[in-house]
């Protein structure tokens, strides 16, 4: 099986036209050559240089990253960078490197949807196009906010959020994008939802909110990670066993709460 058969699948499975206009020729097939025979699969938030050295361990030569590795024009690959090392280990190995971006987040059964099946929402509503990113639903139980965010918390393995909102006030319909979801605040208000979920908030949204009435959560852009489970899963169906399909180990998120 040639890695031409994974692109070709991702391509149809979410399309490229999807995408946000910000994303155009940094997603899809990047880095790599799709008539080389396939060995296994990695799926991965971000690329980085231990992400790259957890592919050769397994034996992979496909990576298939959320966010774009090349996202800025460079002019110069300096083997001695932070890019320049991951690109010489990648072409040693003859590595592959695949990437979905917002085509994945507004896509059926891509990163939204499948945070707001972990979350627990019911009845989850959201158009799979082009720059709709905005996935709500109903709790099963309407509760006060300070319980749903330590539900949050648990379903998304998290130490900590921050809260925007009474925490008295009582959350039955929710809004979530689980990357930079700011700007979602507007069309989760005319959604009727009493609280937003996303992995990071501005804080010119956050006063709105807190004027406006809504409430708000943020969690952290790194649980994007686990909204590569539908994707994996599909991938494995699809590959019956002839091939591994991995989701990373690392930790590619910067960012930690102490």
């Amino acid at each position: 099986m040639k890695i031409k058969v994974i692109k070709d699948y991702l391509d149809k499975r979410f399309p490229i036209e999807n995408a946000s206009d910000f994303d155009y020729g940094k997603i899809g097939l990047t880095i790599g050559d799709e008539n080389l025979e396939l060995k296994n699969i990695l799926l991965t938030l971000d690329l980085n240089l231990d992400v790259v050295s957890e592919a050769i361990e397994e034996d992979v030569n496909l990576i298939i990253s959320h966010h774009p590795f090349l996202f800025t024009p460079i002019t110069k690959i300096d083997f001695n960078s932070e890019i320049g090392k991951v690109l010489r280990l990648l072409f040693k190995h003859n590595i592959s490197v695949y990437s979905m971006h917002t085509n994945l987040d507004v896509g059926e059964g891509g990163i939204n949807d499948t945070l707001a099946e972990i979350l627990g929402l019911n009845n989850i509503v959201g158009l799979s196009e082009k720059d709709q990113f905005l996935r709500y639903g109903e709790l099963t139980k309407a509760l006060p906010l300070k319980d749903f965010v330590e539900i949050v918390k648990a379903r998304f393995n998290l130490d900590s959020v921050r809260v925007v909102g009474d925490l008295d006030r009582i959350v039955k319909r929710v809004g979530l994008v689980g990357g930079s979801g700011s700007n979602e605040i507007f069309n989760a208000i005319d959604a009727n939802c009493d609280c937003l979920v996303t992995g990071e908030i501005k804080l010119h949204i956050a006063q709105h909110a807190s004027f406006t009435g809504i409430n708000l959560i943020e969690v952290h852009h790194g649980v994007e990670k686990l909204g590569l489970k539908t994707i994996h899963q599909e991938l494995e169906n699809r590959l019956q066993g002839q091939k591994k399909v991995f989701i990373t180990k690392i930790n590619t998120d910067p960012l930690v709460n102490i």
